[in-house]
Order: structure tokens, then sequence, then C-alpha cells
């Protein structure tokens, strides 16, 4: 070991010390260097040598005398290893912090998610937080830097910080067990994947834990499907390609058993639909093609001026927002009735910016209802409204 490390830093002088003993006999068998001792920091230079030894890297600092002692061919040997080993050194070190927008996008202006990507184990790890309830939002392993091959598990959380799924991929496709969570913790989805594709039996649930949906998949993109009504009648089966695209006969049932459509699709396209009412009788093909969203009076122009008439604007900036930009995301239903309910805030801003939201369309009159095979049907929106709190 070295004799003596006056007027060096204790951290350097650990580091040294460390690596003194791990290299001293691959010095001595060279036989083109003469240990010394260091006596003082400021006759460091900034001269990094890489000793490559079997199944690992060692690097140390060295005292400028020695530099001098070593022969011109190992200088040579040493300064190769120097510039073709720091890139890989730099590049394990990364760990890069940023901002994300509401749609998970690196931004420059508020964010809602602080986000830290860094390499780990020859992966990238990513962590990202809500903000600001500076609760967990994700974490997951990816094969790429910007984090588009998802490599291994992906979970995504709620802002109450309960799990809402759990992914495993492989080279960025799904495989293995995938679970979805409500955000009281009752688990909506459990499905297998196989390459990508859906394998074996999948099951899903309402929040109340009662089943509503099975499928059945070959693992290679075939299957069927059946959902149920909350009161255990079918409420349609069919069969679908690639996972996802409807092909042959599927069928439709209203909540009394009685049967609602029947379509044909090629490929995810339909080709043909005719559709009853619930006593049975056959209703106007046109009728059965022809499916209607919900409605505000007056339609989207309508409901932007009740938004922009009802709302408190000002909300964020009298509770003391900081400043920024605020997005809320409220979700709400419009029933068979017109009535909106099921009014729920996706968001956590707080400042009483998601309070004003939900006030405001708990005020909403009553809305044309959506219809599917000639009868009218729940159907489910999001509205954002954005809070700009300035300096």
């Amino acid at each position: 070991m070295p004799h003596s490390f006056s007027n060096c830093p204790a951290e350097l002088v650990e580091a040294f010390t460390h690596q003194f003993n791990a290299v001293t006999n691959i010095y001595r068998a060279w036989g083109e260097v003469e240990l010394i001792v260091i006596n003082s920091c400021s006759c460091f230079c900034l001269y990094f040598i890489f000793i490559l030894e079997p199944k690992q890297m060692s690097i140390i600092l060295i005292n400028k005398k020695v530099i001098n002692k070593v022969k011109r061919p190992t200088m040579q040997w040493l300064c190769c290893a120097v510039f073709f080993c720091m890139p890989c050194t730099l590049l394990h070190a990364q760990k890069i912090e940023e901002g994300f927008d509401v749609s998970f996008k690196p931004t420059k202006g508020f964010a809602r998610y602080y986000v830290i990507t860094e390499q780990k184990e020859g992966r990238w790890y990513r962590e990202a937080y809500y903000l600001p309830e500076k609760s967990i939002a994700m974490n997951g392993w990816y094969k790429d830097k910007n984090c588009e091959i998802p490599e291994g598990e992906v979970n995504w959380y709620f802002t109450n910080r309960s799990l809402k799924s759990q992914v495993n991929y492989v080279n960025g496709k799904k495989d293995g067990l995938s679970l979805q969570y409500h955000e009281n913790g009752m688990m909506s989805d459990s499905v297998n994947y196989s390459g990508g594709h859906r394998k074996g039996i999948g099951l899903r649930w309402d929040a109340e834990g009662y089943r509503t949906d099975s499928s059945d998949f070959d693992g290679a993109g075939n299957g069927v499907e059946v959902r149920w009504y909350s009161g255990g009648t079918v409420r349609y089966a069919g069969r679908l390609t690639n996972d996802t695209a409807k092909i042959k006969r599927w069928n439709y049932y209203h909540p009394n058993g009685k049967l609602n459509a029947i379509e044909y699709y090629v490929d995810g396209k339909r080709t043909s639909c005719s559709c009853f009412d619930a006593d049975g009788k056959q209703l106007d093909s046109l009728l059965c093609i022809k499916e209607e969203e919900a409605q505000f009076p007056k339609g989207i122009a309508g409901w932007r001026s009740f938004i922009e008439k009802n709302l408190n604007s000002n909300v964020a900036v009298d509770h003391g927002a900081p400043a920024g930009s605020y997005t809320v995301m409220v979700r709400f239903v419009v029933d068979t009735d017109g009535s909106v309910t099921d009014i729920k805030a996706l968001t956590n801003f707080g400042f009483g910016m998601e309070a004003e939201v939900v006030k405001l369309i708990k005020k909403s009159p009553a809305w044309t209802p959506a219809m599917q095979f000639g009868r009218k049907v729940k159907s489910y929106h999001t509205q954002p409204v954005t809070f700009v709190v300035s300096r």
C-alpha cells in the first residue's frame, strides 16, 4: 500500500487504496512500471488507466511520475484503452430527469409527471411520479433509451398509489400474465399473453367484483369473447382474430335476454346487421347501422358555451396554486334517460380545481342519450379543463 496520502481528500484515499492492491500484481507482471509512493494530491494528473481483467474493469489515478516511468509501447496501449472504454463508462452512468405532460410526452412547460430514466443492468429503467401529488405513477424496464420497447415488468399506478396495471413484456410484446385493477383495488382484468397474443382464458370484473367478461384465445390471435350485464344475462358474444378484429357472427342481447342484434364481420369490418326491439320485433335496418353518440343541447358548441359561462376559472388562483398550467380530467356517464351520472375526477391537483369541474358538470342539463341498434344506451365521457396560473 502507499506510505503517505498527505493533503488528499479522505474519499480519494479510500478509492485509491481499494484499487491499489487489486492492480499491484498486474503492474509487476508487466515489468514496465516501478510502483512509487503517492505523496500529494497536487502531483496527480488526469490520466485514467483502464486495467482490463476477467469479469471486471478497474479505474485508477496514477501519479504523474508513474506515467513518466511507463515505457512508450505500454503508454500507447493505455491511451487506446482510455479512448475506447471511456464512452462505455459514460453510457453506463447516464441518468435523465425530465418533465412530461398529461400525454406522457417530454415538455419544457408545465409537467404532469416527473420522470427519471437511467441505465441499469444492461437495460433502461424508467420511474415516473405524479405532480403535484408526488406519488408514484409508473415504473418499468425497457430495451432502449427512449423507453419505446418494454422488456420486463411495467407497472402503472393510480394517484391514490394503488396498482393500476402490471404487464410483462419480452422484446416489446406482452408475454405472460397481464393484470388490470380498479381504483378501489379490485381486479378488473386478467389475461395471459404469448408473443403479444392473448392465450387461454381471460376474465374481467366490475368494481364490485362481479364478473363481466370472459374470453378464450389460442395464442395466435384467434378467440371468442362473451360479456354479461350486471344481472348475469349475456350482453354480447362473438369471435375475434388478431386479438381485436371481429369476424363472423356477433349476437347482442337486451337485458331481458331477448335478441337485440345480429352482426356479420369480415376482418373487423361489418358487412350486415339486423336488430330487434325488447319484444323481439325486427326494426328498420337503418336503425341497426346508424349509431349515435350522446349529444349536449346545441351540440359541441353548446357544451363549450355552457362550460365557459359556468366555470370559475380563477379558482386555482384563489386557492393559492403555484404558477403553471393544470389540466383537470373528469369522467361522467350520460344515462339512457339523458341524465349525467357517475361524475368522478381522474386527476388530483387540488386547490379547488377538481371540485370546481365536478360542480360544473353536476349543473349540466339533460343530454340526448347515445343510440345503438335502435335503442338508447349509456355512454362514457371524459372532460378536460385547463387552469392557467400566471406568475
